[in-house]
């Protein structure tokens, strides 16, 4: 915890000191600093389910000591995928001669539990710590900052060699006691059976063991959990009830209960056993019709998945290859409109400015110039081609239907008529006779321009989005659908192992099998689903949770995962925990599409030199928001922000264990994370409700 103050002592008050701790004895200390800062972890080969100790010390010369008005702060590792406790100690500090050199010695100590095998790395711890720069009470301090090394440790499976049959994952040193709430009883009417398990070790993780009476129906109840973190090694006790019903009266034996057991001590199996004891058992109803109780879990038929399957793809949203679309969409468009704009060129002259032109001229040449003129401006407005220009009355009938007169149009006609005649003749006589070639073609044409019809307007052109939807497609494929993407070797085999255990009814075993087949296929479905069933007929709801709503999330549409979440206690169905009935996956490769595709016609349009501006502002806006909010979709879906509650402890106002407790969260519930304090966490649940919690009582949703 961020400021916790070191004070952890390995001296009894008033007694024999108690050997010293190994960060102790084994840390090779600067006697250049006055303070040093030390890790260690032991031992560092551990198996699992048993305790591996991060210890922290902390070393002040006398000098130091002297100098020091407060006490030092540390900020221990974050310890992922581990089960951590922090021990207590009674005394502050012990002192301590290395090198022959009195120190005195501040130790932090945590239990850590690995669940599965695999090598712990943990990363640099952080000590802060502030020295009186002279001797003055008044003097300004000047800070100090020190890392200790990174350390690791290394868990492994108990052996295989003599494992009992009935051992369903216990490790420590344990022994056993059973009791009854009473020690007469009636046929038909349930008692208490109590057996408690106490010693060494996590006893959170002692899984419920197997009890069968010959004489009566036996019925799973409550558990009851207490931790010791005084010592250096964890311990406790877990008491287990069951209800037992009596079906014949008389006196009858209650047998010893067997407890199955790995000693990493011994590094065998053992087994602790209750002593039997005897019931007297009156008569009564033979079946208690009015004393239902409800079904054991262990009776309870969940699906389970044959086989692992193939793995669902990754998002769409964290691909490259889509990063890369979007940005090649308009800078693709942005590329062709920057080299196929239109350049500024000076427009022709039009025929009445080559026709001004000439002026009074008569010679051969002015008379061709002024016959092509008149042609080309009659041709604009007729659309008269070049195969009819010889043909009789072809001008007339083509500037009548324009809209001009008849007596206009036949003048027009001569004077082309004229004009042919003039240029195509040798002597000088034809084509100078009629001076003023020019001003009559100029005429003709101011006489055409206003009477014949406005000219109509240009058609809209229909464009063809069949290339651009098969680029489009032929680009998003390999992100949409891409090939099938088989699990892992090592995932398939601890996925059947899971099953085969399943099978055989040990739940916790097929639970652990299961969690290392979703770890190394983290996109299965059958193995995320797998796990939440055999997690939840092990008594782990938590573990349910995470894998029905892992599965869930990746196959929203699932009506099967719905209806397993919706045995919990906690609500599933609102708030965070909901999972929306959407393929988000597939919103977001239709707004890709519809991306690509928009942005492709508008490339398309800058490519013809026509105005594309407005099309693409349509498929910023369009495009952009169906993105937008398709990729929040999907990364909701993955609740990376989430977390599940492990444990019903109460939020608190501050991250502090002596703040104000607000409302406890049920186990199994989902919250989200707000914000991160060191070991803490503050959440928000559904119904307003938020605080401060340790993290070791949640337990992520999400990948990250």
């Amino acid at each position: 915890m961020v400021g916790a103050l070191i004070g952890v002592a390995l001296l009894l008050q008033g007694g024999a000191p108690r050997p010293l701790p190994e960060v102790v004895t084994r840390s090779k200390i600067d006697r250049t600093r006055g303070v040093d800062f030390h890790a260690l972890v032991v031992p560092e080969t551990v198996y699992v389910g048993q305790q591996a100790t991060y210890q922290l010390g902390v070393f002040l010369d006398q000098e130091t000591r002297q100098r020091i008005r407060r006490n030092p702060e540390f900020q221990p590792p974050e310890t992922r995928s581990l089960l951590s406790y922090d021990l207590r100690e009674s005394v502050p500090s012990v002192s301590a001669t290395v090198d022959g050199r009195p120190y005195e010695a501040h130790v932090f100590r945590r239990a850590l539990f690995p669940l599965t095998p695999g090598r712990y790395p943990i990363p640099q711890a952080r000590l802060t710590y502030a020295l009186p720069q002279t001797a003055s009470f008044f003097s300004r301090e000047e800070n100090f900052t020190l890392r200790s090394e990174a350390v690791a440790f290394v868990a492994i499976e108990p052996p295989t060699a003599g494992r009992p049959a009935d051992w369903a994952g216990a490790v420590g040193v344990w022994r056993a006691s059973a009791s009854i709430d009473t020690a007469r009883g009636r046929a038909g009417e349930p008692f208490v059976l109590t057996l408690r398990i106490e010693g060494q070790g996590n006893v959170t993780l002692l899984p419920r063991p197997r009890v069968t009476i010959d004489w009566a129906t036996v019925v799973t109840a409550d558990e009851r959990v207490r931790l010791d973190s005084t010592p250096a090694l964890l311990g406790g006790w877990k008491e287990f009830d069951w209800l037992v019903t009596p079906m014949a009266a008389g006196g009858q034996r209650v047998p010893a209960l067997r407890y199955t057991y790995f000693n990493p001590r011994a590094r065998r199996y053992e087994s602790a056993s209750s002593s039997p004891f005897d019931v007297r058992v009156a008569p009564g109803d033979a079946v208690a019709e009015i004393r239902r109780v409800t079904a054991p879990v262990e009776s309870m038929v969940l699906p389970l998945r044959a086989a692992i399957g193939d793995a669902v793809p990754d998002p769409i949203g964290t691909s490259p290859l889509v990063i890369a679309l979007l940005l090649t969409g308009p800078m693709a468009a942005l590329g062709i409109w920057f080299a196929r704009r239109p350049r500024r060129v000076r427009p022709a002259p039009t025929p009445q400015q080559r026709l001004a032109a000439l002026g009074d001229r008569a010679d051969h040449d002015a008379v061709r110039e002024a016959r092509r003129s008149l042609v080309e401006g009659l041709r604009a407005r007729t659309g008269l081609n070049a195969t009819a220009l010889t043909a009789p009355g072809a001008w007339t009938q083509a500037l009548r239907k324009s809209g001009v007169s008849a007596e206009s149009a036949a003048a027009i006609e001569a004077l082309v008529e004229a004009l042919d005649s003039a240029c195509f003749s040798d002597t000088q006589a034809d084509w100078s006779h009629g001076e003023g070639w020019s001003a009559q073609a100029r005429e003709a044409l101011r006489i055409v321009d206003a009477e014949a019809c406005a000219l109509p307007l240009v058609q809209p052109i229909r464009w063809s989005m069949r290339s651009a939807s098969v680029v489009a497609v032929w680009c998003i494929a390999s992100a949409v659908v891409p090939l099938p993407v088989f699990a892992q070797g090592t995932a398939a085999d601890a996925f059947a192992m899971g099953s085969t255990a399943y099978a055989g009814g040990d739940y916790l075993r097929a639970e652990r099998y299961f969690a290392d087949a979703a770890r190394e296929a983290p996109r299965s479905v059958a193995a995320w689903a797998n796990l939440g069933s055999s997690a939840f007929l092990a008594h782990d709801t938590a573990t349910a949770v995470v894998g029905w709503q892992r599965a869930l999330r990746l196959n929203p549409t699932n009506s099967e995962l719905r209806a397993l979440l919706s045995q919990v206690r906690a609500p599933q169905e609102s708030g965070f925990a909901r999972v929306p009935r959407l393929p988000g996956r597939w919103m977001i490769a239709a707004a890709l599409l519809m991306w690509i595709v928009g942005w492709g016609l508008t490339a398309r349009q800058s490519w013809r030199r026509r105005p594309a501006w407005r099309r693409g502002l349509l498929t910023t806006f369009v495009g952009g928001t169906a993105l937008l909010g398709a990729y929040r979709i999907e990364r909701a879906l993955q609740g990376n922000t989430l977390v599940v509650v492990t444990a019903p402890t109460p939020l608190r106002a501050v991250p502090a264990l002596g703040a104000e407790a607000r409302a406890t969260p049920m186990v199994g519930e989902v919250a989200s994370v707000r914000a991160r304090k060191g070991l803490w966490v503050h959440i928000r649940l559904d119904g307003a409700r938020e605080g401060w919690i340790p993290e070791e009582r949640l337990t992520r949703l999400g990948n990250n």
